[in-house]
């Protein structure tokens, strides 16, 4: 415990922002995101349907029985990341989504152990 908090929480906490904060980015979608998107094979618009997807991992972060599945829909998220940069062939882009993926493990495993999302949010 820090302060009072489980240090769980706290990593949550910032995941969360960290989420909602790219979704912010990917809305506005800057001119460079959107042509690695082009790149990789996505549609022009592929920007909203990632900061769609930022902003619910982010907002069920911040609910308590929804937690789990926020963090499964992150790792989600991490694990396409991967299989995009690996068939892109651009494997030096991996490690911070390597990085992240590692957060929302110990994220998961702090706050419910090796329990499933649905057997974790009782």
């Amino acid at each position: 415990m820090i302060f009072g908090f489980h240090w769980a929480l706290i990593l949550v906490g910032v995941l969360s922002i960290f989420f909602i904060g790219d979704a912010v980015v990917s809305a506005i979608g800057p001119k460079p995101m959107r042509e690695s998107f082009v790149k990789w094979g996505f549609p022009g618009w592929w920007h909203l349907v990632n900061a769609a997807v930022c902003l619910a991992v982010g907002l069920l972060l911040l609910v308590p029985t929804l937690r789990p599945f926020g963090l499964l829909l992150g790792a989600l998220e991490c694990l396409a990341i991967f299989a995009t940069l690996i068939r892109a062939r651009e494997p030096g882009h991996l490690p911070p989504s390597v990085f992240l993926l590692g957060l929302i493990c110990v994220a998961y495993w702090g706050l419910y152990g090796f329990a499933l999302p649905s057997v974790a949010a009782i």
